[in-house]
């Protein structure tokens, strides 16, 4: 019997890049698939990849701000498979501006995305989690939330308060059986990188994407394992925390980082200062 079956999984930011992977990852290893995301066409991607690979998959487009969409999400889920095992609340974007023009409409849309919309579909699976007396729930976090990086600040703010979260959730549902876990992501190669190549080096996102292939070798010159990640290095870690393999592992923060987080920040603020300068050079 394959490890993840008969489990049901939802996946908010199904479509995306660690989604997506993570969504392929589960279905290989038997599990039912529940995928939302704000963007239909990649949440479409997704659901049929998964569904390729042996998954049974409900897709629903889905804003992760609004509780209606997310009681939704939750009331459909149970509908269709009867339970719910893991919810991995995973849906975000890039939020790069330097400190000071983070101004409050800025400040608020990031926190809204990053902590209210990782909650909110949490919020809605956990009467059920509950009730059945089981289950796991992860968050995307960052490494950005334990080392200081420049012009992210609303991001990383948010993201440390979703290992707090996991925290707080652990103690106050542990007999309930349920498990809180957070990922403290390092770079990823995706559409996110991209863009946050884009807004640091100041050109567009189509012009960041023409040569991501060169500022993945610049960004893999700061990482302690020589490379930086990609989504499938991601996936398996979704695939663990929704496994029984991880059912003594609550209020924990998992680094799958390439070890930039243990190496400082040394590497990062290089990056950020003279690795942006050969990016620039490749770009013009």
């Amino acid at each position: 019997m394959k490890r993840l079956s008969g489990k049901t999984l939802v996946m908010t930011g199904g479509g995306g890049s660690i989604g997506s992977a993570a969504a392929l990852r589960c279905a290989q290893e038997g599990a039912n698939l529940v995928l939302s995301d704000i963007r239909e066409e990649e949440l479409n991607a997704a659901a049929e990849a998964a569904r390729k690979a042996g998954a049974e998959v409900l897709a629903l487009v889905s804003d992760t701000r609004n509780e209606d969409d997310c009681a939704e999400l939750a009331a459909k889920t149970v509908e269709k498979f009867g339970r719910i095992d893991m919810i991995f609340s995973n849906a975000g974007e890039v939020w790069v501006k330097e400190a000071l023009q983070q101004d409050k409409a800025f400040w608020t849309d990031c926190l809204e995305l990053e902590l209210t919309g990782q909650w909110l579909p949490i919020r809605a699976a956990l009467p059920t989690m509950i009730e059945q007396q089981s289950g796991s729930v992860l968050v995307s976090s960052s490494m950005t939330a334990n080392v200081g990086i420049k012009h992210i600040a609303a991001y990383s703010a948010a993201k440390g308060a979703l290992q707090a979260l996991m925290k707080t959730l652990a103690v106050e549902h542990g007999r309930d059986n349920i498990r809180f876990n957070s990922l403290a992501i390092g770079s990823v190669e995706g559409r996110h990188i991209i863009a946050s190549n884009a807004m640091r080096a100041g050109i567009s996102y189509e012009q960041a994407e023409a040569v991501v292939g060169a500022t993945k070798k610049i960004r893999d010159e700061i990482f302690p394992l020589g490379r930086m990640g990609n989504p499938e290095d991601i996936a398996p870690v979704v695939a663990f925390f929704a496994s029984d393999d991880s059912s003594w592992v609550t209020g924990t923060n998992f680094y799958p980082d390439g070890g930039l987080t243990h190496d400082g920040t040394a590497g990062i603020s290089g990056f950020n200062q003279e690795q942006l300068k050969k990016y620039a050079a490749i770009v013009s």
